[in-house]
């Protein structure tokens, strides 16, 4: 069982800590904000939040077969055909920019922090990629549904993921028949997805996969269909269980077994706590997931109001994602997310494209994040953002004051950037550079650089 945090031990550190790993952060005001509504009210208002759809109108987009037809008005070979390919391949790539760079936008904007971060979280689970899916439309459904089901129960996500068109195309669900089965996405749900290895025999790999026969993608419409032609409606054992079973009910068995729910909660708590559980964490973590029905927003309650999640090992310890660090930098320096022509490259290059994860496990996460190119990408983008360069100049008189002493300024930097005391040295240095030259606003944008390319500031 979890212990719950002591009334004593919700400080300014704490309410700082939930609003970066519930969400992504916010300002010292917004933080200040979220610390005097207590920590029940503030985990009330967390996963109270509401927000209007209108907010985030998504650029209009149909399947992209559909809308290649508007560009093959005949048959076409030769330089033809290959024109239409390259017109295909721009349109591609132009709607998944815009895909990123609007749920980028989303996690920046919405009064729903709770629930942006939870779908990330789901994005990373149920891990698919445009790269093979081959089209945005897809993509883009793919993310409304873990939206609408990030904060609910786990099995009917698990269900609607099943009839997910870029799901299908993703683990070869499409070929998966009565004749000619295909295991990929039955694999997958059980290692991946629900148990985790060495939960399950190889022959309910086999019956999993004859329980998700006959599932399709309507390319044109966008949807989901089913083929009963191609369905075994056969009697299927799986985990010990036997009936003539369909996906759905293969779901329900899975999501069933004991290890699913300390095996979800376990990776849940790795997302938001940044530390791998012990297998006694594990256990009580799976216990308050069963206990909630699995329902991941109930789950989330009681995870953050626990003790064990405001630990000294869990505080300030987990490396930021690169959308973590993005986004959460717009959010201390109060300025709108850089426009796509630096979004795009930078998450490239930093290696987290939305959309694209590296393959059917997700990002690694953790330590995986820096490397000494990677480091040096963060610390030239903060530098080209502090400056202006990113789109919106940060107000330097507003993050850093003139006319306090230097040591109140430091101070003040501290929280604002790290919600934590600078480490002595780096302190030291910070005021020395504010007395020697603090009134010029290129020596402050240049200490704020400097503070931004520390270790301290890539940990949340």
């Amino acid at each position: 069982m979890l212990n719950t945090l002591p009334p004593s031990e919700w400080t300014r550190v704490a309410a700082a800590h939930l609003l970066n790993r519930a969400g992504f952060g916010g300002s010292p005001a917004e933080i200040d904000r979220f610390h005097a509504l207590g920590h029940r009210g503030a985990i009330e208002q967390l996963l109270g939040a509401e927000e209007e759809a209108d907010l985030f109108p998504f650029p209009e987009m149909e399947p992209l077969s559909a809308k290649m037809r508007e560009l093959k008005m005949e048959a076409l070979e030769g330089a033809e055909l290959e024109e239409r390919k390259k017109q295909e391949r721009k349109l591609r790539n132009e709607l998944g920019i815009d895909l990123r760079y609007w749920w980028l936008h989303r996690m920046r904007e919405t009064p729903n922090s709770v629930r942006e971060k939870a779908t990330l979280f789901w994005h990373g689970h149920w891990a698919t990629g445009l790269r093979k899916v081959n089209d945005p439309f897809f993509m883009h459904r793919q993310n409304e549904t873990l939206r609408a089901h990030a904060l609910g129960p786990f099995a009917p996500l698990a269900k609607e993921i099943s009839r997910d068109p870029a799901m299908i195309i993703y683990l070869d669900l499409q070929s998966n028949s009565s004749k000619n089965p295909n295991e990929n996405f039955a694999r997958e749900v059980m290692e991946l997805f629900t148990l985790g290895e060495g939960h399950y025999s190889e022959r309910d790999i086999v019956e999993v996969a004859r329980a998700f026969t006959g599932y399709r993608v309507d390319r044109d419409a966008g949807g989901f269909r089913f083929h009963p032609r191609q369905a075994d409606a056969g009697s299927k054992t799986i985990l010990g269980v036997t009936g003539a079973f369909s996906g759905d009910e293969a779901i329900d068995i899975v999501t069933a077994h004991p290890r699913c729910a300390d095996f979800i909660a376990g990776k849940i708590w790795t997302f938001y706590a940044g530390t791998v559980p012990s297998e006694r964490l594990r256990e009580a973590l799976g216990k308050e997931y069963r206990k909630s029905g699995m329902d991941t927003g109930t789950f989330l309650k009681t995870l953050f109001a626990s003790r064990e999640f405001f630990a000294p090992d869990v505080v300030r310890r987990q490396i930021k994602s690169p959308v973590q660090w993005l986004v959460q930098m717009c959010k201390v320096l109060e300025i709108p997310l850089p426009p796509p022509r630096i979004v795009h490259p930078l998450m490239a290059n930093l290696g987290q494209v939305l959309f694209d994860p590296p393959n059917v496990k997700g990002w690694e996460g953790g330590r995986a994040w820096i490397s000494s190119s990677t480091l040096l990408v963060r610390y030239n983008t903060a530098g080209t953002i502090v400056r202006g360069g990113g789109g919106a100049m940060p107000d330097i008189d507003r993050l850093i004051p003139p006319g306090q002493t230097p040591e109140a300024t430091a101070d003040e930097l501290a929280w604002r950037l790290f919600q934590s005391p600078m480490p002595a040295a780096l302190r030291e240095r910070t005021i020395s550079m504010l007395k020697e030259n603090g009134a010029s606003p290129a020596a402050r944008r240049d200490l704020l650089h400097l503070l931004m390319s520390t270790p301290e500031f890539q940990l949340t």
